[in-house]
C-alpha cells in the first residue's frame, strides 16, 4: 500500500481535497489488485477496501460542499 506523505507535502483547498480523493481511488484500485491476485490477507484487505471507500465518501461529500471559486459563500 502506499506510504503516507508528510505534512509538508499536503495541499489544502480544493487541490488538496482532489490529491486526497486521488489517493482514495488509487489504494482501492491496489487493493483490488491484490484481491484478484489472489493475495493471502482476504480479511486485512477488505478492512482496507471498507476504510478507504468510506473516506473516499467523506472528501466526495467535502469536496461538493466547498464554495464554487469566485462566490463569496
Amino acid at each position: 500500500m502506499t506510504a503516507l506523505r508528510a505534512p509538508e507535502d499536503q495541499t489544502t483547498g480544493r487541490e488538496g481535497l482532489q490529491c486526497e480523493i486521488d489517493r482514495c481511488h488509487a489504494e482501492i484500485a491496489e487493493a483490488q489488485r491484490l484481491l484478484r491476485a489472489g493475495h493471502p490477507d482476504v480479511q486485512g484487505l477488505c478492512l482496507a477496501l471498507s476504510d478507504w471507500s468510506a473516506e473516499l465518501r467523506i472528501l466526495e461529500r467535502e469536496e461538493r460542499d466547498l464554495p464554487l471559486e469566485g462566490t463569496n459563500s
